[in-house]
């Protein structure tokens, strides 16, 4: 029988991570960190991938290579061999209640899950968009917002169409204010009691328990200019995901404003690669621009062994998100006592 997992939803800088964290330390509910290498390797329409097409696919996927599981042959089809992922982590985890985390890509995963549940946290896009500006996909407001923009409107047309009992929506700032409330609420949507073991993570993670000050931050840090770009490309979006407008005048972005942030934004991305990557991401960008998978998939793979070992720690143990299984904490207190 196919799975029926709930997915963590949400914009990327939405506070996804900490959500997860969350409900994966749930005692009764294990929550995959990202399941991106199910739900990019699936078309928009036509058939899925073969699964010797799909094993290709795998070997640049990051979180996949930090996930710990594997392919079953004989299931014989990518939709068997992706629902056994999730049969896979409940076994791993040594619970009965799944979850995924994931970014858009709703039709996608009901393709796969047609009867999967939904949890959308949506948090104000001036702090997403702030957010974003360290990363190569970011590196202004403006241009870092889209992807709350596309995620939001994705999200807003599947609840027109997904029953009511099958979906539910929190605040992140309602999430770091008065997080018991919100995870009780939550939980009941999953049918399990809050349980102060959700912040078991802890200690053993690079995060903290959610700290009501992050709701309002990035008020004392973010410019008038760059509230008044983020409204002029969020638009009515803004107040009907429930968010005050700042009242500041409004700001005329034109096609070729739009066009000049991203030009002025290309070197600065150029050179955030070769910080991150040295001459591995400069190489990569464009390798992959030209088309050249051979040499990407070697070049990728050294981009990603990096990324991993610099990354901020959002598991139990480096190099496996469900290292708190009881077979696998078992493995590790053997290797331990040998060690000593």
């Amino acid at each position: 029988m196919k799975n029926t997992p709930t997915f963590l939803a949400g914009a990327e800088r939405s506070g996804t991570t900490l959500f997860r964290l969350l409900v994966d330390s749930h005692p009764e509910i294990t929550c995959l960190e990202g399941i991106d290498y199910v739900l990019d390797a699936i078309p928009a329409k036509g058939d899925f991938k073969t699964i010797e097409e799909y094993k290709t696919f795998l070997l640049t996927q990051n979180v996949w290579l930090t996930a710990g599981m594997e392919i079953n042959d004989e299931l014989g089809t990518f939709d068997a061999v992706v629902d056994d992922f999730l049969n896979q982590r409940m076994a791993a985890a040594g619970k009965d209640i799944v979850a995924a985390r994931i970014r858009g890509s709703y039709a996608e995963a009901l393709r796969v899950w047609p009867e999967a549940r939904f949890v959308h946290i949506v948090r104000d896009p001036r702090a997403v968009a702030l957010s974003t500006k360290p990363f190569e996909w970011g590196g202004h407001v403006y241009i870092g917002i889209a992807k709350w923009i596309d995620e939001e409107r994705e999200w807003v047309e599947l609840t027109k169409t997904l029953p009511q009992d099958r979906w539910m929506e929190i605040r992140f700032e309602d999430l770091v204010t008065d997080h018991e409330r919100v995870l009780a609420e939550v939980c009941s949507f999953f049918g399990v009691a809050f349980t102060e073991e959700m912040y078991s993570y802890v200690g053993e993670t690079d995060f903290e328990k959610p700290i009501p000050a992050k709701a309002d931050e990035w008020r004392g840090i973010i410019t008038d200019e760059e509230i008044r770009y983020v409204e002029s490309r969020v638009g009515d979006l803004l107040e009907e995901r429930g968010f005050e407008p700042s009242g500041l005048p409004p700001l005329t972005v034109t096609t070729e404003d739009a066009i000049k942030l991203k030009k002025d934004l290309r070197i600065q991305r150029w050179k955030q690669k070769l910080e991150l990557h040295g001459w591995v991401g400069p190489v990569e960008l464009l390798v992959r621009k030209a088309g050249i998978k051979p040499l990407h998939t070697p070049l990728k793979k050294k981009m990603n062994e990096h990324e991993r070992a610099n990354r901020k720690k959002s598991w139990r143990e480096p190099g496996r998100e469900y290292s708190y299984s009881p077979a696998k904490q078992a493995e590790l207190a053997g290797s331990s006592k040998s060690a000593s």
